[in-house]
């Protein structure tokens, strides 16, 4: 039976991971640190990080095409224990992504039947949350040779309101009286320079990152060697366009002080549709698209790191029922058990009022282990480079062993960059910040220091040596 995922297929499943349309007025909103900062950020962002990112990525699938991705390649440079730590650090940070990725799931469906008060009521989405994860669950068992049918309509639902904003906001603008809401000049246009501003322009670089994701699943690729690297050059252009057109194309029909992060694209097309003469179906329809984009994302976030986790590492580290996958290759019973551990996280979020206060905790404390995978993964592609000069490359960011490592190196600093830059004080007064630093190192040390146990057991339980 030959694979049945395609260079299309694949690009479609690139963007679905890659792009998210809330970032457009995430990062617009001045209540998010930016503003028209936001511009300038993901230029620079794209050509420091996402470019170099995507093509060490499509490098490495290219030269070692087995699933597993970050697990593979660290697994490569540094070993099983490595491996093993990047896919415990992946997974771990995702359990907390889930429930605020489908509150703003819900909030689209909630517009797209015309009932946006819904999103307000938390029996709604609670119910409605716990039905669409499981239902997407279930099917990302079925492999992503079955997923991609969900990632390719996702992958429009984000990327087609994306255009539909750009096309109106400047046809509204150039073409029409439509006042623009916002002053283009070198001074606005530069980030500020405060704790909140620095915070974003962290969150504004890993919103780009993603391109890994898709290598978990080279094996059901039709040419993996051939189509991953060029899926990723045909995914960062349009990923990369988006997010620049469609950071101007906001904020010149809505002010940045107007935006927010949950609604801000609705509203902006709101804004511009009833200008242009569009009913409210219009909204409904690109709220049904967004809803689908999010869809698309879940189904691959939900099967990607459970697979690196779960379906890659040493058996013996977790329970065989967890570790044992079906004809898909997909570890179907550590989905189910994922899926459970989500559902108690929404149904306390939901009954229990005092909960949110712990969960903003816990997302606190994961919020660096999502970083450190990044890191883990650029040095060992320097490591690789380093050790095995002479391996044969079917796709290669550079010919020369030291050019690619010094790309590497440049987007390693940025990763630590990044991390530095997480880690700066947001909340108001001091003793709050101190706390919250606590909560975001001391986290991140409970998540590593876990993983290290598991492998410390695994290693005394079997003797494992590498």
């Amino acid at each position: 039976m030959g694979k049945k995922i395609g260079l299309w297929d694949l690009v479609f499943m690139d963007v679905a991971a890659l792009f998210g349309i809330r970032w457009i007025a995430k990062s617009t909103a001045e209540s998010f640190g930016l503003g028209l900062g936001a511009i300038p950020i993901w230029i620079l962002a794209t050509f420091i990080f996402f470019v170099p990112f995507a093509l060490i990525c499509a490098e490495l699938a290219s030269t070692y095409p087995k699933d597993g991705g970050l697990f593979q390649w660290v697994k490569e440079a540094y070993g099983e224990k490595y491996g093993f730590m990047v896919a415990w650090l992946n997974w771990t940070c995702r359990i907390f992504w889930y429930t605020g990725f489908l509150t703003f799931l819900i909030i689209n469906i909630s517009y797209a039947i015309n009932e946006p008060a819904l999103a307000d009521d938390k029996l709604f989405v609670m119910g409605l949350s716990l039905v669409i994860f499981w239902v997407l669950s279930v099917l990302s068992t079925k492999g992503m040779t079955f997923g991609k049918i969900f990632t390719r309509v996702g992958a429009l639902g984000s990327t087609i309101p994306a255009i539909l904003l750009v096309v109106m906001a400047f046809a509204a603008v150039l073409f029409g009286s439509y006042p623009v809401a916002s002053t283009y000049t070198a001074e606005t246009l530069m980030p500020k320079l405060n704790m909140d501003s620095l915070s974003a322009i962290s969150s504004v670089l890993f919103a780009l990152a993603g391109a890994e994701v898709t290598a978990n699943f080279v094996t059901e690729m039709e040419n993996p060697k051939r189509d991953f690297p060029r899926a990723i050059f045909i995914a960062a252009a349009i990923v990369s366009g988006l997010y620049v057109l469609g950071s101007i194309a906001i904020t010149m029909i809505v002010p940045p002080a107007e935006i927010t992060a949950s609604q801000g694209i609705l509203v902006g097309l709101a804004a511009v549709s009833s200008y242009l003469g569009f009913g409210t179906w219009f909204i409904q329809l690109v709220a049904f698209g967004i809803a689908l984009s999010i869809i698309g994302a879940i189904i691959l976030y939900i099967a990607s790191p459970i697979k690196m986790l779960f379906g890659s590492v040493q058996p013996g580290i977790f329970p065989a029922s967890l570790t044992k996958v079906n004809e898909k290759n997909i570890p179907e019973r550590a989905v189910y058990f994922q899926a459970c551990i989500v559902t108690v996280l929404v149904l306390a979020l939901s009954l229990i009022p005092s909960v949110d206060a712990i969960y903003n905790i816990l997302v606190t404390m994961t919020a660096l282990t999502t970083l450190f995978p990044y890191a883990m993964l650029f040095a060992a592609y320097i490591r690789l480079r380093t050790d095995r000069p002479d391996e044969v490359r079917p796709f290669e960011m550079a010919h020369s062993n030291e050019t690619a490592k010094t790309i590497a190196r440049v987007v390693l600093g940025v990763v630590l960059l990044g991390v530095v830059l997480s880690l700066a004080p947001v909340m108001k007064t001091v003793e709050e910040n101190i706390v919250y630093e606590i909560e975001m190192i001391g986290g991140a040390a409970v998540v590593i220091v876990s993983g290290l146990l598991l492998w410390r057991r695994f290693v005394q339980k079997t003797g494992f040596t590498e």
